[in-house]
């Protein structure tokens, strides 16, 4: 028993909260609102507020039909596939290094790479792309390539 002593009875961190004089003021400042591919169709979705832009607009109302919105997380729905979490930026990346190079190392070319994605749930507009890209940059797959 004294293996898991320690376990339960570590020490919590304190917070203090020290109160502010009369002409002191606690500032929080926003570093960056990061605009993806989503935040148009999260927006319509939430709010229905279109861009300014007419012909991005009407591409955004036409095909928010395929999207839907929970807990403000977009997920993109079809009819072959389920319900798939839509990503962006550096997440997309990640998933394509942990298919293609995970934990198998299977090193599938891009159109299997492309599926396995779906297959994992997730989506990004530009997925077949990418995932041609990261096939064709992988240092070992160029290495024993036939």
């Amino acid at each position: 028993m004294d293996w898991c002593w320690g376990l339960f009875h570590q020490k919590v961190p304190k917070i203090r909260v020290y109160g502010l004089s009369g002409e002191e003021s606690l500032d929080v400042l926003q570093v960056a609102i990061v605009e993806t591919w989503m935040t148009p169709y999260q927006r319509y979705l939430a709010d229905r507020m279109l861009l300014a832009e007419p012909a991005k607009a009407k591409a955004v109302k036409r095909n928010a039909g395929s999207y839907t919105l929970i807990d403000g997380k977009l997920f993109r729905q079809g009819y072959t596939h389920p319900v798939l979490t839509c990503v962006s930026g550096d997440l997309c990346t990640c998933i394509l290094a942990e298919l293609h190079d995970g934990i198998c190392g299977s090193h599938v070319g891009q159109r299997s790479l492309s599926l396995k994605v779906v297959r994992a749930g997730y989506y990004w507009p530009t997925m077949k792309e990418d995932c041609m890209r990261y096939a064709q940059r992988c240092e070992q797959c160029q290495k024993h390539a036939d």
